[in-house]
C-alpha cells in the first residue's frame, strides 16, 4: 500500500470515527492539560493536532508509571528532518486516535531549554528519536524506553502493536479498556469466549493473524472504542475453522453471545479489517461510546512582536550583518546543545574546549560577554576526562547571575522567519561562524588556519542538534578536503562554498522560509564583480566566481565595525559602535584642519595682545615717575 493511500485510510478513519461521538477522555484531558512553549518561535505541534505536547512540567505524569503505553517523539525544532518528518508524525496521531486509551501519541521539544534536563536523562542522541514508554513504565539505567528506528507509519503502527500486545503478556497493569491480546487455542469455543467478560460485552471479533505479523494486535487496538465488543486472535488453521475462519477468503467472524457465528471477507490489512467490523456494527446499531470528542479550541501561532517591521528591515538590508543573530547563537549553543548532552567526555570534551577557545578569541558579546565565555573556557579545560551537561548548565548559570547582564539582545533579527520555527538558529549558527573565520583572517596573532574550522566540525559533530544535518556536514566536510585547507583567507572561502553547497541542496525543501529563499550567495545585484561570468539562471555550483572579490565582499559584511545593531535592546552592554567611534572622531575634527589653524591664529593673536597691552603699561609707569620726583622737591 503506498503511503498516499496509507494517509487518506488514517483520514477516512478518523473521519468516521470521531463523528460517530467516540470519547477519548483520557486524550481529551492531556490535550486539555497541555501548555504552549515558552518561546513561541519553538514547538513543531499545537492545538489542532492530537500529538500530547510534553513539558518538563508534565512528562513524568503523562507517561512515567501510567495504566497506558505513550509513544514520544524526541525532536528538536530546529532540526530540519525534525521539520519534515512533524507532518507525518501529526497524520499518525490521527491515525492512531483510537487507540489512545491504551497507548497515546506525544512529542517534547529538546530545543526548549526547559526541557533540557528531561532530554539529557533519556539520553537522547540524535533528533528525532521515537521511543516507547510502555504502561507502568519507569526510568533507569540502560532503560529509557524502547526505541523505535523507522518514521514510516505502517511500520510504526506494526511495531507499537507488537510491543503493546507484549506488554500484555508479559505485566500487568490496571487498565480495563486492554485488549485481551492472548491466542485463541483449541480449548476455546464460542460459548467460551464470553467467560469472564462483563455483560457490556455482547459480540466479540474473531481474527486470524498470519504469523509474523501484527494484524490481530492492530485491530484490537482500533476497536477499544467499542464497549461492547471485545476482539480475540487466532493463528491455528484448525482452531479459526471453529470460528467459520477461512484465512484466504474469510479472515474474521464475528460471535454472539448465542454461540451465533458469522464470518466477513475483507483486505488483509488491519485498515480493512476494522472499515469492515464497523459496518457490520452499525447494521446491528450497536455504537461507540456515546460522548463527543472535545478538541480545545485551537489557537494560532503566537505572533512575535514587530516581527513584520523585522523582515522588512532584513530586506531592505539583505547583506547586514546583525549583533542580535550572533548573539543567539551563542546563548542556544551554550544554554542548549551543550547543556542537554548527558556525558561529556573524550573527543566531545575536547571538540568543548576548541569551541570555547575560539569563540573566547573571536567573541562579539561585550565586555560581561567576554567574562563569560572566558570563565567557562577555564572552568571545561580543567576537566581532563569528563564534564556532564548538568554540572556544564549549572556552571553556565552561576557565570551568567554572577555577571548578568550578559546578553544585550533576547531574539533573531537578521535570522527572524517570516513565521515561527523557520530559520532562526540555524541560520544564526551559519553567521557566528562566518564571523569568526574573517575575524581569524585579520588576525595575525594565530597562524592555524584550521582553528575555526575544526572548532565548527568539532561542534557540528558532537553537539548539533539536528542529526541528519551533523551527517550531511561531516560527509560535506571530507568530500571538500577540510583539513587540506591552506592559510586563513581560503578557510573564509571554504565556510562560504561549503554554505552555498548546503544552500543548493535545501533549495526548496518544506524547511525553507518562503520569504527567505536558499539562493547562491552573494546574488549579483549585491556583487556583480564576484562573478567572472553571469550567473545561470538556476543559480548552481557551476557558477565561476571572482573568489577574490568574494573574499573582500565577506570581510566587508562581517567586519566587526559593520555588525548591526538594529533591535538591540541592551546596547550599552556592548563595545562602542563605529558610530559613536565616528561621533567621537567628529567631535575631535572640529579641532582639526582648517578649525585648528583659524585657533591657532586666534592664539597668537590674544598673546601679541597681552604684550601689547603689557609695553603701554610698563610705559606709562616711567613717564609718571620723574613727575614724583618734582613734588617732592618741591615739598
Amino acid at each position: 500500500m503506498s503511503a498516499t493511500n496509507l494517509v487518506i485510510l488514517a483520514v477516512s478513519l478518523l473521519v468516521d470515527f470521531t463523528s460517530a461521538g467516540v470519547p477519548l477522555p483520557r486524550y481529551e484531558a492531556l490535550l486539555k492539560e497541555q501548555s504552549a512553549p515558552s518561546d513561541p518561535t519553538l514547538g513543531l505541534y499545537d492545538d489542532e493536532d492530537k500529538v500530547v505536547r510534553l513539558t518538563v512540567n508534565n512528562f513524568n505524569a503523562t507517561v512515567v508509571d501510567q495504566n497506558h503505553g505513550a509513544l514520544v517523539e524526541f525532536y528538536n525544532t530546529y532540526c530540519g528532518h525534525c521539520r519534515r518528518f512533524a507532518p507525518t508524525y501529526k497524520t499518525l496521531s490521527d491515525h492512531l486516535l483510537p487507540w489512545s486509551e491504551v497507548l497515546i501519541v506525544a512529542a517534547i521539544d529538546c530545543a526548549a531549554e526547559e526541557n533540557n534536563g528531561v532530554c539529557r536523562n533519556y539520553e537522547v542522541m540524535g533528533y528525532p528519536t521515537l521511543r516507547y514508554l510502555g504502561p507502568g513504565f519507569q526510568p533507569g539505567p540502560q532503560h529509557y524506553g524502547q526505541s523505535l528506528h523507522t518514521q514510516d507509519i505502517k511500520e510504526i503502527r506494526e511495531t507499537l502493536a507488537g510491543m503493546v500486545a507484549a506488554e500484555n503478556l508479559t505485566s500487568s497493569h490496571n487498565n480495563s479498556h486492554w485488549p485481551n491480546f492472548h491466542y485463541l487455542s483449541e480449548n476455546d469455543s464460542a460459548s467460551s469466549l464470553f467467560e469472564g467478560l462483563s455483560s457490556v460485552k455482547q459480540y466479540v471479533v474473531v481474527v486470524h493473524e498470519p504469523e509474523n505479523t501484527t494484524l490481530g494486535a492492530e485491530v484490537a487496538l482500533f476497536m477499544t472504542q467499542w464497549p461492547t465488543v471485545s476482539v480475540r486472535r487466532v493463528v491455528d488453521p484448525a482452531v479459526a475453522a471453529k470460528f467459520k475462519i477461512d484465512p484466504s477468503n474469510r479472515p474474521l467472524s464475528l460471535v454472539d453471545r448465542k454461540g451465533e457465528i458469522t464470518a466477513y471477507a475483507a483486505e488483509p490489512n488491519s485498515e480493512s479489517y476494522v472499515k469492515k467490523l464497523w459496518e457490520v456494527l452499525g447494521k446491528k446499531n450497536i455504537t461507540t461510546r456515546p460522548a463527543k470528542v472535545h478538541q480545545p479550541l485551537a489557537t494560532p501561532p503566537t505572533k512575535i512582536t514587530g516581527q513584520n517591521e523585522l523582515i522588512n528591515e532584513v530586506h531592505r538590508n539583505k547583506h547586514f550583518v546583525y549583533q542580535a543573530d550572533l548573539e543567539q547563537a551563542i546563548r542556544t549553543v551554550l544554554h542548549n546543545e551543550v547543556s542537554k548532552v548527558g556525558e561529556i567526555s573524550g573527543e566531545k570534551l575536547l571538540a568543548l574546549q576548541r569551541f570555547l577557545a575560539v569563540l573566547q578569541r573571536y567573541n562579539p558579546l561585550g565586555a560581561n560577554g567576554h567574562q563569560l565565555v572566558s570563565k567557562l573556557k577555564d572552568y571545561v579545560v580543567q576537566f581532563n576526562e569528563q564534564v556532564s551537561g548538568s554540572q556544564f548548565e549549572e556552571e553556565l548559570k552561576r557565570l551568567e547571575a554572577q555577571l548578568s547582564p550578559v546578553y544585550s539582545s533576547t531574539h533573531f533579527v537578521g535570522c527572524a522567519g517570516s513565521s515561527p520555527r523557520l530559520r532562526g538558529f540555524s541560520c544564526s549558527l551559519w553567521t557566528l561562524f562566518h564571523f569568526m573565520t574573517v575575524q581569524a583572517a585579520n588576525n595575525e596573532e594565530s597562524q592555524d588556519p584550521l582553528e575555526v574550522l575544526q572548532a565548527m566540525h568539532g561542534y557540528i559533530k558532537n553537539f548539533f542538534g539536528c542529526t541528519e544535518c551533523s551527517e550531511h556536514f561531516q560527509a560535506m566536510a571530507s568530500r571538500r578536503k577540510i583539513w587540506s585547507v591552506p592559510n586563513k583567507e581560503e578557510a573564509v572561502l571554504w565556510l562560504w562554498a561549503a554554505h552555498n553547497e548546503v544552500n543548493q541542496r535545501l533549495a526548496g525543501d518544506a524547511t525553507e522560509d518562503p520569504e527567505f529563499p536558499k539562493k547562491q550567495f552573494p546574488a549579483t545585484d549585491s556583487c556583480s564583480e564576484c562573478y567572472r561570468t553571469p550567473a545561470s539562471k538556476s543559480e548552481n555550483l557551476d557558477i565561476e566566481w571572482n573568489k577574490s572579490a568574494v573574499l573582500a565582499f565577506l570581510k566587508n559584511i562581517y567586519n566587526p565595525l559593520f555588525i548591526s545593531r538594529y533591535g538591540v535592546q541592551r546596547e550599552e552592554l556592548l563595545h562602542p559602535s563605529e558610530d559613536k567611534m565616528r561621533q567621537k572622531r567628529q567631535i575631535i575634527n572640529v579641532f582639526t584642519d582648517m578649525d585648528m589653524r583659524m585657533g591657532m591664529l586666534l592664539y597668537a593673536f590674544c598673546i601679541a595682545m597681552m604684550v601689547l597691552a603689557f609695553k603701554l603699561f610698563a610705559f606709562k609707569g616711567y613717564r609718571k615717575k620723574p613727575y614724583g620726583h618734582d613734588v617732592l622737591g618741591k615739598v
